[in-house]
């Protein structure tokens, strides 16, 4: 039998883990306080800061942008397909609150009219809000919809990422977002309206998720899903994907936050001081693993590992085994307080006879009783506030793709004219992309975690001016 190709080896490979099912994750319990979560003294918290203003290595900010703003008006689709009690009242009080967002200063005069004077009715106005024939949020991505004003500005996460992540350093700081590449031509559109008003510049780089990355569809009898122009039919895998994006940034450290985590400018400067703890604790860690690496010693090492708690005490067995654990690629991720959020938690899972901190999703963890017990003893949530160090001791770019768990996926399930679809997805850049990363988590406050998943949340006092 002739060699299959590279394409035809991945359709078989895909089909196959489709077969068998989501693997099955190990985990043990979740991480709290104390155990797996550390929480920092004020004492410490000055010292990190004071290291940060004094460092002077490469900052870059890592954002995915490519999310539909779609999403923060669904309920606004629900309502129009089939009206229920829940997306009623949420209907209204968006139609009540509608002067309140900032996106209403972008209404034209004709339609702030009709609206005041009871002229348009609901479905007019959902129509101008999502439609092509007026704002079109339909179909932007959430990174070019108005989020906050800003005296007679008018902002959009976008632009107001780069604001908030220029102020923590008096040096330049770059930007990489992933984007839509359709929508490329809009966000330098945004820049330049943004370095207009503020007259500064702005680094900013962008990329796209690899088209070759898309997962395969499959029917359930695990025949190849093929569409109607005869081409197999692909779906994005998820953000696990954007390991190769995340590879291209040459910095020391890097910030990595989701594109809707924000607060009203005003009430930004406990996110500005968390970045900087956060960057601080990143710099003293590298900096005592250049110590281990000149001075191997597990004395050292379960000392730091005492307070930091990278793993569970004396894991590490002698000193090749310290070599092989300080010579990975380190984050820091912030951590808040659950409380009811969907998502992904702290978790310390088993793999191959070894214990390593992990930020699981739900989507990964099978419903059983077993495993709805630790999602109940759960304390903490994982907010995408983290720093990443990709950088060996000599400088050089680590390898990612080598510190990742390629068989942690689940499968997902949607419908495509008419038919059932699966497809694999991989867990967020954050889960199974650095699943064997060195990890530090640290308790942050739950005041630097104001997402905008729904417009409604524009609403809450962290998206006001104080």
């Amino acid at each position: 039998m002739g060699q299959i190709g590279a394409e035809e080896k991945n359709v078989l490979e895909q089909k196959k883990a489709i077969l068998n099912g989501v693997p099955s994750l190990d985990v043990l319990k979740p991480c709290r306080l104390g155990d797996g979560i550390i929480q920092l003294e004020k004492e410490e918290e000055l010292a990190f800061k004071q290291r940060f203003e004094l460092l002077t290595k490469q900052l870059s900010f890592f954002i995915p942008a490519s999310g539909s703003g779609s999403r923060m008006f669904q309920f606004l689709y629900d309502y129009l397909n089939q009206t229920s009690e829940l997306n009623q009242a949420q209907t209204e009080q968006f139609i009540r609150r509608i002067s309140s967002f900032a996106f209403y200063k972008c209404f034209p005069n004709d339609v702030k009219e009709k609206i005041e004077n009871f002229a348009w009715t609901i479905d007019d106005l959902i129509a101008f809000v999502l439609g092509e024939d007026g704002l079109n949020y339909g179909l932007y991505p959430k990174g070019l919809i108005p989020f906050h004003s800003l005296g007679p500005f008018i902002l959009n996460p976008f632009q107001e990422q780069l604001i908030q992540g220029s102020k923590l350093k008096n040096q330049p700081i770059a930007f990489h977002f992933t984007i839509q590449s359709k929508f490329k031509g809009h966000f330098e559109e945004a820049i330049k309206s943004l370095s207009e008003m503020t007259g500064d510049d702005y680094p900013v780089s962008y990329s796209e998720q690899d088209a070759n990355t898309n997962s395969y569809a499959f029917y359930p009898d695990g025949t190849l899903a093929i569409g109607d122009n005869g081409d197999a039919i692909r779906r994005p895998a998820g953000h696990g994907t954007l390991l190769t994006n995340l590879a291209q940034i040459d910095s020391e450290y890097v910030l990595v936050k989701n594109i809707d985590n924000l607060q009203h400018f005003s009430q930004s400067e406990a996110s500005t001081e968390q970045w900087k703890i956060l960057v601080g604790l990143l710099d003293h860690l590298k900096e005592a693993f250049l110590t281990l690496e000149e001075e191997p010693s597990l004395v050292e090492f379960e000392k730091l590992n005492q307070r930091f708690q990278f793993l569970p005490q004396n894991e590490l067995k002698n000193v090749e085994d310290l070599k092989a654990f300080i010579h990975r690629p380190m984050r820091v991720c912030g951590m808040v307080k659950n409380e009811g959020q969907p998502g992904g938690g702290p978790f310390f899972v088993q793999k191959d006879g070894k214990i390593r901190k992990q930020i699981v999703e739900k989507a990964q963890l099978a419903n059983t009783d077993k495993v709805n017990a630790l999602l109940m003893q759960s304390t903490h949530f994982n907010p995408v506030m983290m720093v990443l160090g990709m950088k060996d001791f000599q400088g050089n770019m680590f390898d990612l793709s080598q510190f990742t768990e390629n068989d942690s996926y689940f499968i997902v399930e949607k419908d495509h004219m008419g038919k059932k679809i699966q497809f694999i997805e991989y867990p967020g850049l954050w889960n199974g992309g650095m699943a064997k990363w060195n990890t530090v988590f640290v308790e942050i406050p739950n005041e630097v975690f104001t997402p905008v998943k729904t417009v409604l949340d524009l609403l809450q006092n962290a998206h006001q001016s104080l």
